[in-house]
């Protein structure tokens, strides 16, 4: 009776919509979309869904975390000039219809350097950007570093047409995404819908598809999400046929999804970090020994089997670069990991002198299997030391707004993926909430961004990973897999952690 009663709203919710029905609809249903479409305006990636298929950047990222030209014809590197030179393709045209030209590359790029986040980090290594011809733009660089076409692959690296950002900050929205992807967006109500269509002037590049680089092709003639943040109501949309995917189902739906006449599930392994950040600036966690008792004080096993459901679709990897295929992945510094240790916990509450102040801790269940269920266990887990946390469940739009004001937290959830370069997480960036700035962070990080030779940038990410479980300014729970639904009939949905969630190349079914 209640599950039949939550497919009826979900067709209800849809239906409630007034949308055409279309042969070649895509119909995604999603937790939340953003308050904003601009993805240069926040740092939370899941902010990006709707630009990461209607944008694009100079560069994109492979299945295998290697950076490959996507806006950009050639890119020519001079060590010894200290200069990045990139020709643009040609016959590139915006949504609005305008032609792609240096100038917009110019803007794009000097706006998303003035924000946080992954935006300092290219301001840190990029001395100035300028266009030197109608298709050619010089990025001039602060110190040798190999990191800029892995930074330029980023969704807030996404290249919008110069007229569309002119006069906004990094803080403030552009009105509209005049982007060059296979999308356009048509309509946007953020607790309603997105609507992309398929831009019919897209020049799609000729290399064989591979992650987000290579071929894109608009599959289906419009591309719709959905906002339900309840999951349930996400997976029977896609099993009363209501919807085409529903992603970031809890893995407990597995069994009934892979029985059912109507969808297939799809696993994507190794794809993210499940996380809490502490406040390293105020309040009590600005103590180190508090944030390593409770790191000795956590049991990884059950958090994590408390968010997937199943132990198939976990790992306890230490790495904050999750994905085994990336280069990245290591387990330096995190010795025994996964397993409490009551004696250290208890020894170093003691000496954080502790005194059972309440720690707030900022979750939301609009992202109810990586940020609300791992909290929930292990706020029961530290409860058992006398430590006090006050879990503070609250959308997805507060939690993101609360974090960014150190009198407000001590603890928030949070998830990470793998980066193409670890310069970018943006955990390492001290203005990312938590605020993190110790100086031998700050100098490795550095390091790592200066150098160009990779046997030496693996070895000081390992340095930094190891300092990551020294101080502990956030905890890794565990790597969780991904669990998507899909109506009978999609194809083109990869399994590749490496995409993210992009749609192009992906097909509704035949109708």
């Amino acid at each position: 009776m209640i599950r039949l009663a939550k497919a009826v709203s979900a067709a209800a919710l849809l239906g409630s919509l007034s949308l055409p029905t279309m042969a070649a609809d895509l119909r995604i249903a999603t937790p939340q979309l953003p308050a904003a479409l601009d993805p240069v305006v926040s740092t939370l990636g899941t902010n990006w869904l709707v630009a990461a298929n209607a944008c694009e950047g100079l560069y994109a990222l492979d299945d295998n975390w290697q950076p490959q030209l996507m806006l950009a014809q050639s890119a020519a590197y001079d060590e010894a000039a200290l200069t990045l030179t990139i020709k643009l393709r040609q016959g590139i045209k915006f949504h609005s219809g305008a032609p792609l030209a240096a100038d917009d590359v110019v803007a794009s790029l000097s706006r998303y350097r003035e924000s946080a986040g992954t935006g300092a980090v290219l301001k840190a290594l990029v001395a100035s950007i300028v266009a030197t011809a109608p298709d050619t733009v010089v990025l001039k660089l602060n110190a040798p570093t190999g990191v800029i076409p892995g930074l330029l692959t980023l969704t807030p690296a996404s290249i919008m047409s110069k007229a569309s950002v002119e006069g906004k900050s990094p803080s403030q929205p552009v009105a509209n995404l005049d982007c060059t992807g296979p999308f356009k967006v048509t309509e946007f109500q953020p607790d309603r819908q997105a609507v992309l269509a398929r831009f019919a002037d897209y020049q799609p590049r000729g290399e064989p598809s591979s992650g987000a680089a290579g071929e894109k092709k608009a599959l289906a003639d419009r591309v719709i999400f959905l906002p339900q943040p309840e999951p349930s109501v996400r997976r029977d949309s896609v099993l009363t046929g209501a919807a085409d995917i529903a992603t970031t189902l809890p893995f407990d739906f597995y069994d009934a999804v892979k029985s059912s006449p109507a969808a297939v599930p799809l696993i994507v392994k190794d794809n993210q970090s499940l996380t809490m950040v502490f406040n390293t600036r105020k309040g009590p966690t600005a103590n180190p020994k508090l944030r390593q008792a409770i790191y000795a004080a956590l049991d990884m096993d059950p958090i994590m089997l408390a968010a997937e459901g199943n132990p198939d679709f976990y790992t306890l990897d230490p790495s904050w670069a999750p994905d085994r295929n990336s280069v990245w992945h290591t387990g330096a510094g995190a010795e025994k990991f996964g397993t409490a240790n009551p004696e250290r916990a208890k020894k170093l509450l003691a000496e954080s002198g502790y005194k059972g102040e309440t720690l707030r801790w900022l979750t939301s269940k609009d992202f109810y299997q990586q940020h609300y269920l791992p909290a929930l266990t292990a706020q029961q887990q530290l409860e058992d030391y006398g430590i006090k946390i006050d879990l503070q469940v609250m959308p997805a739009a507060a939690f993101v707004q609360t974090r960014t004001d150190p009198d407000k937290f001590d603890i928030f959830s949070s998830f990470l993926p793998t980066y193409v370069d670890p310069v970018v997480i943006p955990y390492l960036n001290a203005s990312y909430p938590g605020f993190w700035n110790d100086p031998r962070k700050e100098e490795l990080v550095k390091k790592l961004a200066t150098s160009t030779d990779r046997k030496a940038r693996i070895d000081i990410w390992k340095q930094i990973q190891t300092l990551i479980y020294e101080e502990t300014p956030y905890i890794k729970f565990g790597t969780e897999a991904s669990f998507e639904a899909l109506r009978k009939g999609v194809t083109g949905v990869t399994d590749s952690p490496a995409i993210g969630q992009a749609f192009f190349n992906v097909a509704p079914p035949t109708k």
